[in-house]
């Protein structure tokens, strides 16, 4: 076991937080999931398998957030039967037992792409480490989710998750600047102790002239499925018409983030991401008064679609080089190496779901290239069932209160937004059955229950102010 400098970095944070309020370690927590290409701390006993910053910080959250009463029973009771949280704990329990008891049930029977495969060829089911890690990653997001639905369910903790939150999308954005400015200095290895991990680490490659982004994750894909979730997040700030001057510049410059990365997962999770918010600002229109800034976008989106459409095809050498762009990452993505070993993937991981009766071959044995192909790869329909109910509840089943403050008005609409972000990234080119950490801190958000707050803090009030001169309609 080698624990790292950024391990000592967090390990250092995480008791600093012991004794400050819990925010504190909410904020740390929350900005240390984006340190996607970290490693903590090493286990080469285990294969070379990372412990991450978040992972690490998430013992601390525990530990801070379980010694309040009251966080402990609003948690408990987000696993009550029907609420998200029962739902993901059947999932990760089935996890649970899929990882342990499939691979040994249905060994030898069919061909898997494993977890971390060392070639590009299936090998037959058998038990592997990976059931092991993905298990223990998996109960590590019902942790998250479990204390973060206690946290969130008191208004002002839901203010400081959410400011974290917001926190993130700026400090990404810190990040993706830091990873072009040393790639154009030469100076690279400034970074290197954040990325550290024994994953391959593509950080360093061009695509038509332009650099892929990464920022402080190990490829352009993770991050372009990391900013995508915040631009959703910060652009429903937006919408509903909170703090404008400030949310309407971050939302620009993390769309410019997500054209620039390079990545077929951003464009893709974009385009679905953006009909999407269209399609349920319409509708929000039609059944109440809109925002300003929704009628503006109602209108506007189909304008600039239309201008940036005409103005390309107009000049050719625009329209060439965004061509040969939209061929090599869109297009014919397909067709390329890439494309056909991940389609294999997808073919392998139903063939799989096939082959075990629909019982799933168990977490951490497959790999696909799409999310829900490999939930009922892994989970068979038992843990696809379990694990549809955690995700359509957190969606929908919790109806956010309407709020004269335009700020709590505007948090679970805008952490809802991140999670479909997030879940249409996952459909594109999700490998595994983990959305990862910020997934399941954004759900909770999303689908805490409220109960009466006596005050807001001076920091609170503070920080409201954007949003206190402005009505709910944008008047």
């Amino acid at each position: 076991m080698t624990i790292e400098p950024i391990g000592l970095i967090a390990l250092a944070l995480g008791i600093i937080s012991l004794f400050f309020g819990p925010a504190f370690i909410v904020y740390v927590f929350v900005a240390s999931t984006l340190l996607g290409s970290a490693g903590a701390i090493i286990l080469d006993f285990i294969g070379g398998t990372n412990i991450q910053p978040a992972h690490l910080l998430l013992g601390f959250l525990v530990f801070k957030l379980s010694t309040s009463q009251a966080v402990t029973q609003r948690a408990s009771e987000g696993l009550a039967i029907g609420r998200p949280g029962f739902w993901l704990l059947l999932t990760a329990l089935y996890s649970l037992l899929s990882a342990y008891a499939m691979p040994r049930i249905f060994a030898g029977e069919t061909f898997v792409f494993a977890v971390r495969a060392q070639s590009a060829y299936s090998i037959p089911l058998g038990p592997t480490t990976s059931n092991l890690t993905q298990t223990v990653y998996f109960i590590g997001n019902l942790v998250c989710f479990y204390v973060l639905y206690g946290y969130a369910s008191d208004e002002a903790n839901r203010r400081n998750l959410a400011k974290a939150g917001l926190f993130c999308c700026v400090l990404n954005l810190v990040f993706a600047v830091l990873d072009l400015a040393t790639y154009w200095t030469g100076t690279t290895e400034l970074l290197s102790f954040i990325r550290n991990a024994t994953y391959a680490l593509l950080n360093d490659s061009e695509i038509q002239g332009f650099k892929r982004i990464v920022g402080s994750f190990t490829e352009a894909s993770s991050f372009g499925y990391a900013t995508l979730g915040y631009f959703a997040f910060a652009s429903t700030f937006w919408l509903y018409g909170f703090a404008p001057a400030f949310m309407l510049p971050l939302s620009l410059l993390l769309f410019l983030a997500l054209m620039f990365s390079t990545s077929t997962t951003a464009y893709a999770g974009l385009v679905g991401l953006l009909a999407v918010m269209y399609f349920q600002t319409a509708i929000f229109a039609l059944l109440r008064s809109p925002t300003k800034q929704m009628t503006i976008f109602l209108i506007a989106a189909p304008v600039v679609l239309v201008l940036a459409f005409v103005g390309i095809s107009l000049n050719d050498d625009s329209a060439k080089y965004v061509g040969n762009m939209l061929d090599s990452m869109l297009l014919n993505k397909l067709s390329t190496e890439s494309g056909i070993e991940r389609s294999s993937w997808n073919r392998q991981a139903f063939q799989n779901f096939l082959d075990t009766f629909g019982f799933g071959a168990g977490n951490g044995s497959v790999r696909a290239s799409s999310f829900p192909v490999a939930v009922i790869a892994s989970l068979g329909f038992i843990g696809t069932l379990a694990y549809g109910a955690f995700l359509l509840s957190v969606l929908f089943g919790n109806r956010a209160r309407e709020s004269s403050d335009l700020f709590e008005n505007a948090v679970p609409h805008a952490a809802k937004s991140a999670c479909i972000a997030w879940l249409i990234a996952a459909t594109v080119s999700g490998a595994l059955i983990d959305l990862g950490l910020p997934f399941f801190v954004f759900s909770a958000l999303a689908c805490a229950r409220i109960g009466t707050r006596k005050g807001k803090s001076a920091v609170d009030m503070q920080f409201a102010k954007y949003g206190s001169v402005r009505s709910a309609a944008g008047s």
